[in-house]
């Protein structure tokens, strides 16, 4: 059967051979090819389709044409070493990185040296910082806000609210893989005991949950764990595009169907104490959390809104929030949430926040956070 998929793979299309009169050839495949060709257009390529098992006759046929063979590839040498094992000599990890992602610099340093310092491009110029962030009105702001404030041990997990983990929210201690954040929680709720009680929580997403997330909560609830932990449900798969998932009742060709309860879901997994919170109302998320990390048994708290990328459940309910200058005295405590609609305006005496209403959402998360309430829905102007 393998002989039978290797000469399939020596005959496949998609496996594109383009040699030139030129002594070097670059076996590539996916954007590293890409790479590869926008870096050396004159050279000999191989692209390979097909990743096992590998198609050794066009590779055979393709190295006795060039004088010097380079496989450009990311991180394992998967390529080199079985081309190697053909008995053909081959360049790779020598002069690529086995780590990081690569680009065409990459390459082209690789097979070409590092530029001279008169071909080097001119420096660019200086740009403002714009470290990533999550997205104006992001429902899982809030939560991090809070669990910052309460100074927990946060174990995370793989989404786009792992950047809650990030100035000026640095609210998450632990990123390993995918459905860790309980797993996680569960081994240091059983290593401290009772010590652990309003310590340290869990957070997944709802995509990350259904995937791997629902076996780490069975085993917390089997072992008699006292865990907390926050499922943030955004209805979708937000960090990869926004795909559909079981708990979102459509099928990623977006047909109607079964949606998943998580609440129920918990519950039956064995979880007595499962909560669902509004992330936007600081007030309730600070009790909840407050309740159930406190609470000596397992609990699940399910912050439900959805992504305000979300293209069927988002709507925007409230006008963009500003500012009143006159009212703000330069705290700076609404920065603390980390939101890009909102800006710092320095001046001669003190500085003020401003609100950018093209970004603005109207969450209301900063409106909450001002002492001083200076900040308030915008205003209709008619004009």
């Amino acid at each position: 059967r393998l002989k039978k998929l290797a000469d399939f793979s020596d005959s496949f299309q998609c496996n594109e051979m383009i040699l030139q009169e030129t002594d070097i050839g670059i076996i590539a495949s996916g954007t590293c090819y890409q790479y590869a060709r926008e870096s050396f257009p004159g050279k000999s390529f191989l692209k390979i389709s097909m990743a096992y098992p590998l198609p050794a006759k066009k590779i055979r046929e393709f190295a006795a044409k060039v004088k010097k063979l380079y496989v450009v590839e990311e991180l394992d040498p998967f390529y080199e070493e079985q081309i190697k094992a053909l008995g053909i000599p081959v360049t790779g990890k020598e002069v690529f990185p086995a780590c990081g992602e690569f680009n065409p610099m990459t390459v082209r340093t690789g097979v070409a040296g590092p530029p001279r310092a008169s071909t080097a491009p001119s420096p660019l110029p200086s740009l403002p910082p714009r470290p990533p962030n999550m997205c104006p009105g992001c429902p899982h702001r809030g939560v991090f806000y809070v669990l910052k404030q309460m100074k927990v041990f946060v174990s995370g997990d793989i989404g786009c609210y792992t950047l809650g983990g990030l100035p000026p929210l640095g609210a998450m201690d632990t990123c390993i893989c995918m459905g860790a954040s309980v797993s996680g929680a569960m081994g240091i709720d059983k290593a401290l005991a009772p010590d652990n009680l309003g310590k340290a929580v869990a957070v997944i997403g709802d995509s990350t949950f259904l995937h791997s997330g629902m076996t780490g909560l069975l085993d917390i609830a089997y072992n008699q764990g006292a865990c907390t932990v926050i499922i943030l449900d955004n209805r979708t798969t937000a960090m990869t595009g926004r795909q559909e998932h079981p708990g979102t009742g459509f099928t990623l060709m977006g047909k109607p169907t079964k949606r998943i309860d998580l609440g129920a879901l918990c519950t039956a997994l064995g979880i007595e104490h499962v909560r669902v919170i509004n992330p936007y109302d600081l007030n309730q998320v600070r009790t909840v959390l407050s309740e159930e990390t406190a609470r000596p048994a397992a609990s699940v708290i399910i912050s439900q809104a959805p992504c305000v990328l979300h293209r069927r459940e988002f709507r925007q309910e409230h006008r963009p929030f500003a500012v009143d200058e006159a009212a703000c005295i330069g705290c700076r405590a609404c920065l603390q949430i980390g939101c890009p609609a909102l800006e710092w305006h320095p001046s001669d005496r003190r500085g003020t926040a401003f609100i950018n209403s093209a970004l603005c959402t109207g969450c209301a998360l900063c409106a909450q956070i001002c002492k001083k309430e200076a900040i308030h829905e915008e205003r209709e102007t008619h004009g």
